[in-house]
């Protein structure tokens, strides 16, 4: 853990002693500019090692507005030091005033003085008696109190008040006593003290002659300090020590200028008087109607000035509070104009949206209205390739029913002239299929076909001879051949028709007998297989085979 030395930067010294340095030091952490006192008790006796032990006590006990600030202290017993930190008094001390004025020549305003003798007795007060002085009121018309007892265990005499022990800040507008290091804190219960200590020439006659001294020694010190503003130097001076201490005694001082006022100068004359019996007490002279006035006034300023402070502060707000008002206001514009932005942009888009939605649906209502006509136009011609097979398979049917006629009845002339007049009239076979009906000579549908097939047998049509007698049968199957090469899976969509069902409910029967040759056992085969394929059981039927199965019961 580091030592409170390290949390303070050193800067430059502001005076020196026989026994330490006093050194300007800026917190580290803060950046706060304190003082330090630099005491080194090494070549000290015991008699000055309990004035430094006197001054810690002091000090911390002493809190007042007039009072220098003690902070803290730190024991360096490495280094056979102590360090003493207290506030810093950016304005100097009474001494360097005196110092500037006597320089230029020039006297120093009698306000000024007035001012620092009342924050001096507002100090004393707090030394000598232990408690801050009351606030002054001027309507009473009495004391503002009886005068408080001296508390021989509390009370604090400074016996060195000089020029250099009165510190300034706010621009000389603020005195602060300071430097302890000789003040004497009563334990006893005899008021008196009797050390001789102090500087000669503010120093009072008892404490000179070392008589028994009390808090009234501090007013002589303070009178000297007063005579010593008024006119530039102490009011006691000689060559020799024996010739101030015969001064001192006889307590003669040389005439203050009028230019100061009679109350001024007869509160100094009061203060500087030989016999302690008959010198004012910090509370007599606090309750002298000049200084009562003086301290009204002084109040009254502080208020005033704490209220134009606060005044400044308000207008500093203020002016905070306007900037920000304009800047809410910049961004509130800002924001309006991008939310006018933002809908403006919103508006087109939904513009550009239904826009692009309505040519999508113009987009995909041309597409369906040109898949349409292509399913359309597919179905047309699906539908007559439908009607140019079922004509095909009508024929086909035609010419393997009449060539069955033609063989039952054994006639070979009639079946080459039907089958000539079939093929001289093929564009015309289904006109000629429906007058053949209506005469009733036309062909049997296919169920009646495959009943008929199952009931017929005969005798001599399936015989190997016959077979070879009639040449027609050849031409027959050469041009089923070809008509079956039209007809193969490969070359066509395969038919399915409602016949499938009853199939499904009939099967067909084993021949009776043996079968013929390859041929007819294949064109068999094939009638059968194109009987299978004419499935039209799952498309929609044309009308005119619709009212073909009508008119033949099969729908």
């Amino acid at each position: 853990m580091g030592s409170i030395e390290d949390e303070y930067e050193p800067l430059e010294v502001i005076g020196k002693g026989s026994f330490g340095t006093v050194r300007k030091v800026r917190q580290k952490d803060n950046g706060n500019i304190l003082v330090r006192k630099e005491i080194e008790y090494t070549s000290m006796n015991n008699q000055e090692k309990n004035h430094i032990i006197s001054e810690l006590r002091i000090l911390r006990e002493l809190d007042h507005p007039n009072i220098v600030r003690y902070l803290r202290h730190d024991h360096l017993p490495g280094k056979k030091a102590i360090h003493i930190y207290q506030e810093y008094c950016d304005g100097g001390d009474l001494g360097k005033v005196i110092q500037t004025f006597k320089k230029n020549k020039e006297s120093v305003p009698e306000e000024f003085i007035w001012e620092v003798m009342v924050q001096m007795l507002l100090a004393l007060h707090r030394c000598h008696y232990g408690i801050n002085a009351k606030k002054v009121n001027l309507f009473t018309g009495r004391p503002t109190g009886p005068e408080p007892k001296v508390n021989s265990e509390t009370v604090i005499i400074h016996r060195d008040i000089k020029p250099d022990n009165i510190f300034l800040l706010d621009s000389g507008k603020t005195a602060k006593l300071g430097d302890f290091g000789l003040a004497k804190m009563l334990t006893s219960q005899n008021e008196f003290a009797k050390t001789y200590v102090g500087t000669p020439y503010y120093m009072s006659p008892e404490v000179l002659m070392d008589n028994p001294y009390s808090p009234v020694c501090d007013i002589w010190s303070l009178g000297c300090v007063l005579y010593e503003l008024c006119t530039l130097h102490p009011p006691f001076q000689a060559s020799t020590h024996l010739q101030l201490q015969a001064r001192i005694k006889t307590g003669e001082i040389p005439e203050i200028s009028s230019a100061y006022s009679q109350q001024l100068r007869s509160i100094i004359y009061d203060s500087i008087t030989v016999n302690p019996a008959d010198r004012p007490s910090c509370y007599d002279l606090l309750e002298n109607l000049s200084i009562k006035m003086f301290r009204k006034e002084m109040d009254l300023k502080n208020a005033n000035s704490t209220l134009n402070e606060f005044q400044k502060q308000l207008l500093i707000k203020n002016e905070e509070l306007k900037k920000r008002e304009m800047a809410l206001r910049a961004l509130e514009s800002k924001v309006q104009t991008q939310r006018d932005e933002l809908e403006e942009e919103y508006d087109k888009l939904q513009m550009e949206c239904a826009r692009q939605k309505k040519s999508l649906e113009n987009e995909l209502l041309d597409e369906f209205e040109m898949r349409k006509r292509q399913m359309d136009q597919e179905a047309k011609e699906m539908r007559l390739n439908y009607q140019r097979e079922f004509k095909h398979v009508v024929e086909q049917e035609v010419q393997q029913r009449l060539s069955e006629i033609i063989q039952r009845r054994g006639t070979l002339d009639g079946a080459e002239e039907l089958i000539r007049k079939n093929s001289q009239n093929s564009d015309t076979s289904s006109s000629a299929s429906s007058e053949r009906y209506r005469t009733n000579m036309k062909p049997k549908g296919p169920r009646e076909l495959v009943e008929e097939k199952l009931t017929f047998q005969p005798q001599n049509l399936y015989q190997p001879h016959t077979y070879q007698q009639h040449s027609p049968q050849q031409v027959l199957q050469h041009t089923n051949q070809q008509q079956q090469q039209q007809l193969k899976p490969q070359n066509r969509l395969p038919l399915k028709t409602k016949n499938n069902e009853w199939e499904m409910a009939h099967p067909k029967l084993p021949p009776s007998r043996p079968v013929g040759p390859q041929t007819t056992s294949s064109y068999k085969k094939r009638i059968t297989d194109e009987f299978e394929r004419l499935n039209l059981q799952k498309r929609n039927i044309p009308e005119f085979e619709e009212r073909y199965l009508r008119q033949n019961n099969r729908h």
